[in-house]
């Protein structure tokens, strides 16, 4: 008797074959995808130019059915994630990156959380390792769960829907307008749906070369923040927790990465246009927002200090050696 699918991995992907053939091969060598029928691999390619297509073949000839890959016919860009959650046949749907790899026999691990609810349908946000002081845990509503994940309600990584709950979205078209896959979480839980959070670290993440191509204040503090609010005006999650959740994002988030687009502009391509604009909008009234403010100039200031005085110091070195 031919198994039911259990879990669609869903993979959306542009542009990275290599990233995307270790992201496959750390999933169809566990055994619980090569010796059941439980595990398909769906690959929705947003008309790359590299060789996506002849590495995704590569595997459909090998494995068969259980990997399926798709072409668009033009990058469709967002909206290629809500084409990848369609195309999968299981009961439960995984977003996937196409720079993620699995850890070992992790594949093992979605199943039992995702068996272990598939009677109540409660929602299920794998948070990898993410959350603090938690193994696994039950959020019985938004407020609850945003305390719980934080920002990182928005990874695609952390993100799954039953395939139930996808049909029964209307549209995604405000995750293409926000480019956060947690719009469609915060719909799902605000009709009374409790969360299962499982904390399991089951993925790690590859550094691609580059990184980038969106607005990233835009998306980060200005639609994040604007999704917090909406939900807040709803009364679907309290004052106190926008406030500790903007603090949060703005002192382990944006304040690090910040300091992280400025140093290494090479690998990141983000367009940050407006940032000032943005984040002032969002954190005028916020105390921590000019103390982060004046800590990422005292930060860019000694980093030029020292560029500026390594030579000199250098030079220092090489005359006393030679006298």
């Amino acid at each position: 008797m031919e198994s039911r699918i259990i879990l669609s991995i869903c993979i959306p992907t542009f542009n990275r074959a290599k990233y995307l053939e270790d992201t496959i091969l750390s999933i169809v060598k566990q055994k619980r995808f090569k010796e059941t029928g439980e595990i398909e691999i769906v690959i929705s390619d947003n008309c790359s130019e590299d060789n996506t297509l002849e590495i995704s073949e590569k595997y459909v000839d090998i494995y068969g059915e259980k990997i399926r890959y798709y072409r668009n016919s033009e990058n469709i860009k967002e909206a290629n994630i809500e084409r990848v959650l369609s195309l999968g046949k299981g009961i439960f749907l995984k977003l996937n990156n196409d720079t993620l790899m699995h850890q070992d026999n992790t594949l093992d691990k979605i199943i039992d959380s995702i068996n272990q609810n598939i009677e109540k349908k409660e929602i299920i946000f794998f948070s990898n390792g993410t959350a603090k002081n938690i193994t696994k845990c039950h959020c019985k509503n938004l407020d609850s769960f945003v305390k719980t994940v934080s920002f990182y309600s928005t990874w695609i990584v952390c993100f799954g829907i039953w395939k139930e709950d996808f049909a029964s979205i209307d549209n995604f078209d405000t995750v293409v307008k926000l480019q956060l896959i947690n719009d469609v979480l915060f719909r799902l839980i605000s009709l009374n749906r409790s969360v299962f959070v499982d904390n399991t670290k089951i993925f790690n993440s590859i550094s691609p070369k580059s990184k980038g191509g969106y607005n990233f204040y835009q998306v980060f503090v200005a639609n994040y923040i604007g999704l917090l609010e909406e939900y807040r005006t709803k009364e679907k999650i309290s004052w106190v927790t926008l406030f500790n959740e903007k603090s949060r994002l703005l002192i382990h988030f944006l304040i690090p990465w910040t300091l992280t687009l400025w140093r290494d502009k090479t690998k990141y391509s983000f367009n940050n246009k407006r940032v000032v604009v943005i984040l002032f909008k969002k954190y005028r009234f916020h105390p921590f927002f000019y103390t982060g403010a004046v800590y990422i100039l005292l930060r860019i200031l000694i980093h030029q200090l020292k560029a500026f005085l390594s030579p000199v110091h250098n030079q220092a070195i090489d005359f006393l050696k030679l006298h």
